[in-house]
């Protein structure tokens, strides 16, 4: 009989991820020469906010691919923000803002600086990874819209006592005044508490602001969490995650324990978290074998180009799928994503339309940047 129950219970999950599928409904060009990251989607819909990070350049697109104004604000001109730690956000309709090292900026569309609050040194980041459906959320609050952010570095080395219980998730911002309130300690049951040494990269926590949940991942821990909206932000549930066939990190090598930053992007794990009023989605990365890295690490020896290369094409290659749940964190389909979207640098959700990046033409230079628009049908 238990036999029988589970093999009903696996050919109803079957049917149901059978029945969820990924649609091609539209794409967007931009005429553009160079490296471009969607990075926000305007409130309204009707503008994109991209970047070419080669050029330090943000561009404001409209739904047609036209670029309407290029902002050109890091550096230590007078209006700039200095060097960039959040991707640049929409605030709202008629406004951007980014987390630079001068402070928190914000400009209207025509890229003239509204507001600026100065850097609060207490904040610091456990690293600066920019993509799409990364950066900074606007999170609505009793007491006025704040800034939703991944979590900052803490001081201490990864030896020393209690340093994984300092870390935290996300980070609120008073947009006023730089205060901070550290949100989303590590769940003491997950393996980042088994006894070994987790990176940054592990550790990189992932948000998404649903309608009644913040939902949190960490790359290298295969569970889904859910917290209030609402202050003391407590964890409401968690649902453990079950991934096929990814290459999940096994710790920190203990000669890098001391480094600030170290971070293996060929690591297989969770990667990009969204969610919309119907479904929470997330994708995730299956990672490159040892076997392939020890022959890239023989063929850096020989030729560093031929091997930057040859590490990309693995990284495009490496499977990626995206599991989509509901609301309440139960899992509906874990579906292949095709090879065409550059999944692996992230996506954005917009009323059910999931926008991806296109893949990198590897062999050719193009003069446009696409954009992918997608949605799942049952």
């Amino acid at each position: 009989m238990i036999i029988s129950l589970i093999a009903c219970e696996k050919k109803s999950a079957e049917k149901a991820e059978s029945s969820f599928q990924l649609e091609l409904v539209d794409s967007i060009r931009v005429a553009h020469l160079g490296e471009m990251m969607l990075l926000d989607i305007s409130p309204n819909g009707k503008y994109l906010l991209t970047a070419d990070y080669q050029k330090n350049r943000y561009y404001l697109v409209d739904e047609e691919g036209s670029i309407m104004h290029t902002y050109d604000k890091s550096g230590d001109q007078p209006d700039s923000f200095g060097f960039a730690f959040s991707e640049m956000a929409f605030w709202d309709d008629e406004s951007i803002f980014v987390i630079g090292s001068k402070g928190l900026k914000w400009f209207n569309l025509e890229g003239e600086e509204l507001k600026f609050t100065p850097f609060n040194p207490a904040y610091q980041l456990k690293g600066i990874m920019r993509n799409t459906g990364g950066g900074p959320k606007v999170l609505n609050t009793a007491e006025g819209n704040k800034i939703l952010y991944r979590g900052g570095a803490i001081a201490g080395k990864r030896t020393e006592g209690g340093y994984y219980e300092k870390i935290r998730g996300g980070v609120l911002i008073d947009p006023d005044d730089f205060t901070l309130q550290h949100l989303f300690p590590l769940d003491k049951e997950s393996r980042f508490f088994d006894g070994k040494h987790y990176d940054d990269g592990d550790l990189y926590s992932r948000m998404a602001v649903g309608l009644d949940y913040i939902y949190v991942t960490y790359d290298a821990n295969p569970v889904l969490y859910a917290y209030a909206k609402e202050a003391p932000y407590a964890l409401q549930f968690k649902k453990s995650l079950v991934l096929k066939d990814v290459l999940l990190s096994e710790g920190m090598p203990e000669e890098f324990l001391d480094y600030d930053v170290y971070i293996e992007a060929s690591k297989g794990g969770l990667r990009h978290l969204q969610a919309d009023s119907k479904y929470v989605y997330l994708m995730y990365f299956q990672g490159i074998s040892k076997e392939k890295l020890a022959e890239l690490d023989q063929l850096y020896e020989v030729d560093e180009k031929k091997a930057d290369a040859a590490y990309e094409l693995e990284v495009t290659k490496a499977a990626k799928r995206l599991k989509v749940f509901d609301l309440e964190g139960d899992e509906l389909a874990d579906i292949p994503l095709p090879m065409y979207l550059d999944s692996y640098w992230g996506f954005l959700v917009r009323d059910g339309v999931l926008y991806f990046n296109k893949a990198t033409n590897l062999e050719e230079e193009e003069d446009f940047y696409t954009l992918y628009m997608l949605r799942v049908l049952k």
